[in-house]
């Protein structure tokens, strides 16, 4: 790695995002991974916030949370209950790893912070003695489950629902959750929320097919990509009287900002063009799973709009409209698999997609391919991977955090 690039790293901010969802699939609230170069006197977590406060200079945090509270991580050893007052208590969750007996100054700073609005997490919790009489101040406890035998953890969630609270027992969240089984028992558990990757998993169900409706969309997403007849793209909306109703309905919008009202299916397809068709019909492909998978919806269109990002930056990728477009796609269909809860390549085989796109999807391949284990470094907050990657698509890493960050308010300002 070249001189150049170890110096751009080092003053590299970033700012990943993971979402906290309830039983039911619904995101509840975010986790906000912070990180930056921090001097080895300085508490990570503290050096986390000064990141968090120089985002939301800039970025409003509607715009990255859909609504959403934000959970920031801090340890009970170094933490700044000043710095946390520049964040909204409506918004904001400190949460705490704690890391040695709690002293009289921490216990206050919590007591300051829950007078002052703000709603408390214990993370990490594991049962130490010093840790049960933080309980009664706590709003959530958190619990890593990725280590941890069944036994001990009915034992832990026991442990919490014995203490005694003036109001409401804190909600309980699993986190480190990897796969959707794994997800089934914390929630049948007694856990409220779970955190972790395992939504944006397949859970392959054999000989499990796609619907109709979603056969519909197929065709006409490949008739889009092959340049189909105008007359068999209009009768593939015809025979879906609810997707007509979505488009014109999205083409009327006040955001649309149309001269005219657009009244039949033919004069929207002309007015919109094929390449924003297709990528409206692949966002509508997540939306019309229902409620329980919107939380692809947000990760999948946060993919979609950084992977074009990344190329629109890249210094040597192709920069063609089409070339973008791919992308888009890429980022957009890379989380198909959990959707549908079929293998990709079955999905792949309907999707006539171009093979650029087939091969980043499956073997991370090509142009597309290395955006791909980019944005995926990103997500997970792998800084030696995100370098290696970026500096192979030919993006400047100081450019990195501004991007992701533009493609969740992207995302987030999506209609549901």
């Amino acid at each position: 790695m070249t001189e150049e690039s170890d110096n751009s790293a080092a003053n590299l901010d970033l700012v990943a995002r993971q979402a906290i969802l309830d039983g039911k699939g619904n995101v509840q609230a975010y986790e906000l991974l912070a990180r930056e170069e921090y001097s080895p006197t300085e508490d990570p977590f503290l050096a986390s916030a000064q990141v968090l406060v120089k985002v939301f200079s800039v970025y409003q945090l509607e715009q990255l949370l859909d609504g959403k509270r934000a959970f920031i991580n801090f340890t009970n050893s170094l933490f700044d209950e000043k710095t946390l007052e520049l964040f909204p208590c409506e918004r904001v969750v400190p949460e705490f790893t704690i890391t040695e007996v709690p002293k009289r100054e921490f216990l206050e700073k919590i007591q300051y912070l829950k007078k002052a609005g703000f709603r408390i997490a214990l993370d990490r919790f594991s049962g130490k003695a010093w840790e049960v009489p933080l309980l009664p101040w706590m709003n959530y406890v958190k619990i890593d489950v990725s280590e941890i035998a069944a036994a001990d953890m009915d034992n832990l969630l026991k442990l919490v629902r014995a203490q005694k609270y003036a109001t409401r027992m804190p909600l309980l969240i699993a986190t480190r959750v990897e796969t959707r089984e794994q997800a089934a028992n914390c929630f049948g558990a007694g856990f409220d929320w779970s955190q972790g990757y395992f939504f944006m998993r397949p859970q392959v169900v054999a000989h499990r097919h796609v619907g109709n409706d979603q056969r519909n969309l197929f065709q006409l997403l490949n008739l889009l990509s092959g340049d189909g007849p105008i007359d068999e793209i209009e009768e593939g909306f015809r025979r879906d009287p609810t997707l007509s109703v979505q488009l014109l309905r999205y083409l009327n919008s006040a955001g649309m900002r149309r001269s005219r009202e657009i009244d039949s299916i033919r004069q929207a397809l002309l007015v919109l063009g094929r390449v924003p068709l297709q990528r409206w019909l692949t966002l509508l492909m997540f939306t019309s799973q229902g409620p329980r998978k919107h939380s692809l919806l947000a990760m999948a269109s946060s993919r979609a709009r950084l992977a074009e990002l990344l190329r629109q930056e890249s210094v040597h990728l192709e920069q063609s409209p089409e070339a973008l477009h791919r992308s888009f796609l890429v980022g957009m269909l890379s989380l198909v698999d959990a959707l549908f809860d079929q293998p990709l390549t079955d999905i792949l085989k309907e999707l006539k997609l171009h093979s650029s796109v087939t091969m980043a999807l499956l073997e991370r391949d090509g142009e597309d391919g290395v955006l791909l284990q980019l944005l995926e470094s990103i997500e997970r907050g792998d800084y030696p991977a995100i370098q290696q990657w970026a500096t192979r698509a030919g993006v400047p890493v100081e450019s990195v955090n501004r991007l992701a960050l533009e493609a969740m308010a992207w995302a987030a300002a999506l209609p549901r």
